[in-house]
């Protein structure tokens, strides 16, 4: 019952207007389903979009916790030394093991 007095008053209200610049609209589902498509691409203009964002902060967290170090060897290697092959995955890791720990090896 609630449903057919907003569909009435909708399209009576819309009966009363008559300017050829607005769309027509036959019921009030059709102005429903109007103002939650321009609702929703508002949203999409203005806002952040939820998976954008997760991508985001999955590539800050990879970066500073050094998980991305080997695409960052990979794509630096690729720009300066294009004409050798980069080194594997894994002995990447080994060099990067034995440079951090082949340091000064004292204890004070």
């Amino acid at each position: 019952m609630g449903t057919r007095l907003t569909e009435r008053s909708a399209n009576e209200s819309l009966s009363a207007v008559n300017d050829s610049s607005l769309s027509v609209f036959e019921t009030a589902e059709d102005i429903h389903q109007y103002t939650a498509q321009r609702d929703t691409l508002k949203a999409n203009e203005t806002g952040i979009k939820p998976l954008s964002l997760l991508s985001y902060v999955w590539r800050v967290i990879r970066e500073l916790s050094g998980d991305d170090a080997y695409e960052r060897y990979i794509a630096q290697h690729a720009t300066n030394f294009p004409d050798t092959t980069p080194l594997a995955r894994k002995d990447f890791f080994l060099y990067q093991q034995q440079k951090k720990w082949s340091g000064i090896q004292r204890c004070c």
